[in-house]
């Protein structure tokens, strides 16, 4: 059985690997006709290994060990390239949504659980609201290693969630996040902070 499964599992290898490249030159045809909204659209839809090679040939930088669980869905991927940095032994959960109007860095060894969003701007499209209440803006987003955010959880822009922080579910982050605290809330506070060496953290 196990050779079997040796088997299939290699065909299934190389059927991938003659697939993605493939698929990638059919999806930049794709992406010069309809734009931004093709590679949105085949993000969302493919499996999670294409998905991760459609990235990647995007200029996103993904490290190694990633757990990605697909569904991703990216917002404002107009010029994608360099926007994107994925550190080792990350998890991505099912129904993130990321901004790639500006870019966004998850360093090694954080958790973005499902349906966590992640903005680097704010537009409020044609409201009057927009000329001197609430002008477009963009940033970046860093979240650093070993940080968890938690399903649902919102953070804004320019905003940098320090190492091993916890946002927790549901949180709506405009404020940067110190190191080993936990954020809970509309907005998001402190409600905790964590001992890193009591925990054996990093």
């Amino acid at each position: 059985m196990s050779a079997v499964k040796l088997l299939t599992g290699g065909v299934r290898v190389a059927l991938r690997r003659g697939w993605s490249p493939l698929y990638i030159l059919w999806l930049r045809l794709r992406v010069a006709i309809w734009g931004a909204w093709a590679l949105e659209h085949a993000i969302a839809q493919c499996p999670p290994w294409l998905a991760l090679e459609i990235l990647r040939a995007y200029g996103a930088q993904i490290g190694p060990g990633i757990d990605f669980h697909g569904r991703l869905r990216l917002h404002g991927a107009y010029e994608p390239q360099g926007k994107l940095t994925v550190g080792a032994w990350c998890h991505i959960g099912p129904g993130v949504t990321l901004d790639l109007s500006g870019p966004i860095t998850l360093e090694d060894r954080c958790t973005i659980s499902a349906n966590a969003q992640i903005f680097t701007h704010q537009d409020v499209g044609y409201s009057p609201l927009r000329e001197r209440a609430y002008p477009t803006t963009w940033g970046s987003v860093v979240v650093e290693h070993g940080a968890y955010i938690g399903a649902g959880a919102t953070i804004l822009s320019n905003v940098r969630v320090g190492r091993c922080a916890v946002v927790a579910a549901g949180a709506v982050v405009h404020e940067d996040v110190p190191p080993y605290t936990v954020v809970a809330g509309v907005p998001a506070r402190p409600i905790k902070q964590l001992d890193p060496d009591a925990l054996g953290l990093p």
